[in-house]
């Protein structure tokens, strides 16, 4: 067995090609991300493929494979048709003859697609600099606590301020006023820890890391010092505007048991996942409108009037899909958990 953890660009378009989901709608900035959450394993005939797959989304390049206990057959046509989504107690992969697997993180493929369209929003009212500033935090560990639609925000309002050489920007025991985030230059961080004489070199920062979070979340002082190294410039973030991005809900959740109320209130399912997803099971008389088309076709296809439950497979698209609507001007809340915590009725 041989294992591939990055796409190449080569794969990528065959992909494309295929018209294989989500693939087709992911730009050349999401494939160069790909790695992170999706792997290649070519398989001989008679080999098997064992490991927890729970939540993995497959797809037969080439060959047959058996899931699970035997019981299902994948190849290329079923795969590329609809989105093989493994479930629990789904262990093995055993291919029948000469096979090539993409592998991919259900989770991570949501949240993939969801930035994507939050930098394409980014772009539309903010210019290159939002952009800019939206993928140098992507992997940025005090955004990814965010709930997507608190990032732009955050990101617009946030100001930037140059930094010298040897600047001390926070110092350990000052109470928190600001969260910063890293746009050039090189910072350490030194805390004095409750037996230390001095202070000791515990981390270095660089362009895209972001301190200062945990003293605005716990309402406490500084627990370390952070001091520039080279001269650089910082985003910045006050106390206020960081609290509003975290305690201020930008869109409303529903939890899946109250939408046959709702239902019943003439609030109506968009169904903001892809169309193989959606064959493969929805909420009756549900709207499909993938999230990738929200913005060119959410004014021809939905009623301004209309009151809309935004719904996906887990939860973060339709959080995204939510916020770009009510941006819009409609009338929009998102179900919690997604289909993964729908218990009602599903037609296919």
């Amino acid at each position: 067995m041989n294992t591939a953890p990055l796409i190449s660009p080569e794969i990528f378009d065959y992909l494309r090609r295929l018209g294989i989901e989500p693939y087709t709608k992911l730009n050349d900035m999401a494939r160069e991300q790909l790695g992170d959450g999706v792997r290649l394993i070519a398989l001989s005939a008679g080999e098997s493929f064992s490991t927890p797959l729970d939540g993995l989304r497959i797809t037969i390049l080439s060959g047959t494979v058996r899931l699970g206990a035997g019981d299902v057959r994948l190849d290329l046509n079923n795969t590329r048709d609809h989105a093989v989504t493994t479930r629990s107690g789904d262990n093995t992969l055993l291919a029948e003859d000469d096979a090539i697997v993409l592998l991919a993180d259900s989770e991570f493929l949501d949240t993939l697609s969801s930035w994507g369209e939050l930098a394409a929003y980014a772009q539309q009212s903010g210019g290159d600099v939002l952009v800019e500033r939206l993928l140098a935090v992507k992997h940025s560990l005090a955004f990814r606590r965010l709930p997507l639609e608190h990032v732009v925000e955050a990101l617009q309002q946030m100001q930037p301020r140059p930094a010298r050489a040897g600047e001390v920007v926070v110092a350990q025991g000052q109470r928190g006023d600001a969260f910063y985030l890293i746009w050039r230059g090189r910072a350490e961080v030194w805390k004095t820890g409750l037996y230390d004489d001095e202070a000791q070199l515990v981390d270095t920062l660089a362009a895209g890391d972001a301190f200062g979070d945990e003293a605005l979340v716990t309402g406490g002082t500084r627990s370390a010092t952070v001091k520039m190294v080279e001269d650089g410039e910082l985003l910045v973030l006050g106390e206020q505007a960081f609290r509003d991005c975290i305690s201020r809900p930008l869109i409303g959740e529903v939890p899946p048991g109250a939408v046959p109320q709702l239902l019943q209130e003439d609030w109506k399912i968009v169904d903001v996942r892809y169309e193989e997803e959606f064959e493969d099971g929805h909420i009756p008389e549900a709207i499909l409108l993938p999230l990738p088309s929200l913005r060119q076709l959410a004014d021809r296809t939905l009623d301004r009037t209309g009151k809309y439950i935004a719904v996906c497979r887990s939860g973060k698209r339709s959080a995204v899909a939510a916020f770009l609507l009510k941006q819009r001007g409609y009338e929009v809340v998102s179900m919690k958990a997604g289909m993964t915590g729908w218990e009602g009725e599903v037609v296919v």
